[in-house]
């Protein structure tokens, strides 16, 4: 396979730990020189630690903030930065019912998992078809494959990344761009402590994040449109095509509950 990485530089969101930190570590073996998106700066500099001989360039901030991906792209032309590859991992999700939570705790998820998400591929993409080079991979969940009660915002918002990614999937044949969705099940990260989960699903559930951001690039190098890494949580995300969407729904209502 003809080598995408060498020598191209690749943004990665929410880049400080779990998925996204996996990603960097993945892409430097690789030889993609990275930009590394993340609130935190302390925690960025440590996964900048860890990876090897490539071009790192840190930019902390808070994709919550609706002008942060106008910033970003201000910020990566002044420093003379082209970016090939955009990961968009960064998510957040709380838990709870729709109804049970205040209206503004709903907010942030669609600001960063949607509106950042399309805002920095919307932004960075017409460059990658100039070029004729790189492309986008998402990262979406099996949450979005069904309404889960406890996390109905989240599972809205992936629901938008996998449909939207398949439709910029299809726009980009014969352009040499890719667009690649991933949608893991459960992945051992700090996500579920981020966003104060009580009863998460147990550990052996999980994947790793390495696990999950290897099989996510090898998807994106194959060109594909969409991988579900992990078998178990495939079949149920396959299953759900199956049964009535109501039916989806009520089998879907146990994932995310909190601890009684």
């Amino acid at each position: 396979m003809t080598d995408i990485w060498r020598g191209t530089t690749a943004l990665v969101t929410g880049a400080s730990r779990g998925i996204g930190a996996a990603f960097a570590e993945e892409l430097s073996a690789r030889g993609a020189n990275l930009v590394l998106v993340a609130r935190t700066a302390s925690l960025l500099e440590e996964v900048a630690a860890r990876t090897k001989t490539v071009q790192v360039t840190i930019l902390p901030a808070d994709l919550a903030d609706p002008a942060a991906p106008a910033a970003i792209v201000r910020e990566l032309e002044a420093r003379g930065l082209v970016v090939d590859h955009l990961i968009n991992n960064a998510g957040v999700g709380p838990q709870g019912r729709f109804q049970d939570l205040d209206p503004m705790a709903h907010l942030p998820t669609i600001d960063v998992n949607v509106r950042a998400t399309t805002e920095l591929a919307a932004r960075l993409l017409p460059g990658m078809l100039s070029r004729r080079k790189g492309g986008i991979l998402n990262i979406a969940s099996t949450a979005a494959w069904q309404g889960l009660q406890w996390m109905p915002v989240y599972s809205g918002s992936k629901a938008y990344i996998v449909a939207w990614s398949e439709a910029v999937w299809v726009s980009l044949r014969g352009s040499a761009v890719r667009c690649c969705c991933c949608s893991p099940g459960p992945v051992n990260t700090p996500f579920f402590d981020a966003n104060h989960f009580t009863g998460p699903l147990p550990r052996w559930l999980m994947q790793s994040p390495a696990v999950v951001a290897r099989r996510a690039l090898r998807a994106y190098e194959r060109d594909a449109c969409h991988v579900l890494p992990f078998l178990p949580f495939r079949l149920l995300a396959w299953s759900t095509r199956f049964v009535p969407r109501s039916v989806a729904a009520r089998l879907g209502g146990w994932y995310g509950a909190p601890e009684r």
